[in-house]
């Protein structure tokens, strides 16, 4: 016979410490992802996208590449 998952002889110390293991990743996981939202808002936000208009793109067509 196959021992199940969470088999009862291992005792609550073994369900805890896969319990605090997932709430570690899952904060591990949030700040990641919190740190990737502060990158976004810092570098790539809408702030630092230049205005493009008609009179940009044919400032931009009509300038010389030299």
């Amino acid at each position: 016979m196959a021992p199940s998952v969470h088999d009862p002889a291992d005792g609550p110390r073994q369900v805890g410490a896969f319990a605090v293991l997932r709430r570690h990743l899952l904060w591990v996981i949030a700040a990641k992802l919190g740190l990737l939202a502060l990158l976004y808002a810092l570098f790539f936000g809408p702030a630092h996208r230049p205005a493009v208009d008609a009179d940009a793109v044919g400032h931009r067509i009509e300038s010389s590449a030299r």
